[in-house]
């Protein structure tokens, strides 16, 4: 709840330095910072990816996937989804003067809770290695894990910290950082060692060193935060976050188990010993490097389209929502479509030429992998209007469905296919889980046109190879443009209105002809 104006100015005791150093940015300056460092970060990543494909070999580079996913996997886990709070109550408790208590009780929990993570992970890293790599000789590499995963719990926190204060100037920069120390320092390391552990060190002092700079670059503001008037009692302190927390939680949980499930089923259950099984979880990571940006620009789209989402919906403009959610999921699809088509053809130079031949196996089952992106892009878009209709707990739902059919997939498809099984389930599954998301915002109020539910479908051609992608997409393009089975009729116009405007904007010449025409 917020607070009207006077009200809280008269409860927050004037401080200028910590005013002055705690003020959020703006939506526009967040935006730019957003796509800027975005961009930069990408590139980078995309740079030490092919990098770690070319000076390591399928199994090291299966190591590092297993190794990674569990890092993304247990270090919101291990909190308890406390960190994933701070974007609802951050504010909540700045604004009443409580956002010292706030960061105090919530860094001890954190803190001990991270401690014990380390603990644990160290006490059990024979049984954890047999479980992350089907052997339990990895148990030292476990062990190194367990610091890594407290450094990334540190940065994982901060960032949440930073941003529910909107210090995205801090946050983007502590993410360049870390991004670009990751890549020095781990490449750096691989010249002379090539191994997985190079990696884990280079990842590890990277998130150390950019949290140490986003500690000291933030400290004074908060060194400086008011001591609250009141006490704040433990019992409601804790009742409400821990609920929300827990929320958290579950969705973390699904949301990271969906991603990993394939590669575990592989190491377990695909009849391989532990080195030939991490070695297809190598080519695995080789075809997901490029496919895995479109995933990016999903989500970043999805944090961008969000509160224009919710401004309409509190306006009492649902049909709005419908309206806008119904073409960024449309244009969405096409657009990573004809991403999808440019990646199949340029495959072999990347995967012969550049990949040195090393992933053929990646190569085999690219088209299936983009495939799957392809769905899981479509559906980090779909599921806001869930959010925007306050159904948050539903969305969970197309998780627990898609983790479901992927497991039982895997186990049907894995003994004779493979690692081709193995994608071809986690793209069925995906396409499972778009679909549902689809239908439960239509159950809310979504009106879900003809064209977005024969987009949601469209990726299908992708995993068939190049030429069925590019008549596919050929096709696509020509009904957008020409005819109202995709795109409606009012939506073609606005997109007309929109490239004409924005051609406007670059070309004078242009200006200056239909200036006249307007007059």
């Amino acid at each position: 709840m917020r607070v009207a104006p006077i009200a809280a100015a008269a409860a927050i005791p004037k401080q200028p330095e910590a005013r002055r150093s705690l003020k959020a940015d703006t939506l526009a300056a967040s935006v730019i910072i957003l796509l800027t460092v975005t961009v930069v970060q990408r590139t980078v990543g995309f740079g030490r990816g092919i990098l770690f494909c070319r000076w390591l070999s399928p199994e090291s580079l299966g190591e590092w996937e297993m190794v990674y996913s569990f890092l993304m996997l247990a270090a919101p886990l291990a909190v308890l989804g406390v960190p994933g709070s701070f974007g609802r109550y951050a504010e909540h408790y700045r604004q009443r003067g409580h956002l010292r208590t706030f960061l105090n009780r919530t860094t001890i929990w954190t803190a001990v809770c991270g401690l014990i993570s380390v603990a644990v992970i160290e006490g059990l890293a024979p049984q954890l290695s047999d479980l992350m790599f089907g052997d339990a000789k990895y148990a030292d590499v476990m062990r190194n894990v367990g610091f890594c995963l407290l450094t990334i719990i540190v940065q994982h926190t901060l960032t949440a910290l930073l941003t529910a204060l909107r210090l995205y100037r801090i946050v983007s920069a502590m993410q360049f950082a870390q991004s670009i120390l990751f890549a020095i320092i781990s490449l750096g390391l691989m010249w002379r060692w090539p191994t997985m552990n190079s990696i884990l060190f280079g990842y590890a002092i990277a998130c150390l060193a950019s949290s140490a700079g986003a500690i000291v670059w933030a400290w004074p503001a908060f060194r400086d935060l008011d001591r609250p008037e009141d006490d704040l009692v433990h019992r409601e302190f804790w009742g409400k976050l821990l609920r929300f927390a827990f929320f958290v939680w579950v969705t973390n949980l699904l949301t990271h188990l969906f991603a990993i499930v394939d590669r575990y089923m592989i190491v377990h259950y695909a009849n391989l010993s532990p080195t030939e099984a991490l070695q297809q979880v190598g080519h695995y990571h080789s075809s997901r490097i490029i496919p895995l940006l479109m995933v990016s620009v999903a989500d970043l789209l999805s944090g961008l389209v969000m509160p224009h989402l919710t401004h309409d919906w509190e306006a009492g403009r649902p049909e709005n929502v419908s309206k806008r959610l119904n073409l960024t999921i449309k244009l969405s699809a096409i657009c990573m479509m004809a991403f999808g088509v440019a990646v199949l053809a340029s495959a072999p130079l990347l995967f012969h030429t550049i990949l040195q031949g090393k992933y053929d196996d990646g190569l085999h089952v690219l088209p299936w992998t983009m495939a799957g992106c392809v769905w899981y892009g479509i559906y980090v878009v779909a599921q806001n209007y869930l959010w925007c209709a306050e159904k948050a707990k539903l969305s969970t739902a197309p998780l627990m469905i898609g983790l479901l059919v992927n497991v039982v997939l895997n186990f049907i498809l894995l003994p004779t296919q493979g690692l081709h099984g193995a994608v071809l389930a986690t793209a069925i599954s995906t396409c499972i889980c778009l679909l549902v998301v689809l239908w439960l915002n239509q159950l809310h109020g979504m009106q879900v046109d003809r064209g977005a539910w024969l987009l949601a479908l469209a990726p299908t051609a992708l995993g068939f190879g190049l030429w069925p992608s590019v008549v596919t997409t050929l096709a696509v393009l020509v009904a957008s443009l020409a005819t109202p089975w995709l795109l409606t009729e009012l939506e073609q116009r606005e997109l007309k209105h929109f490239a004409v405007e924005s051609l406007t904007k670059f070309l004078p010449a242009l200006r200056r002809e239909r200036a006249p025409a307007a007059s």
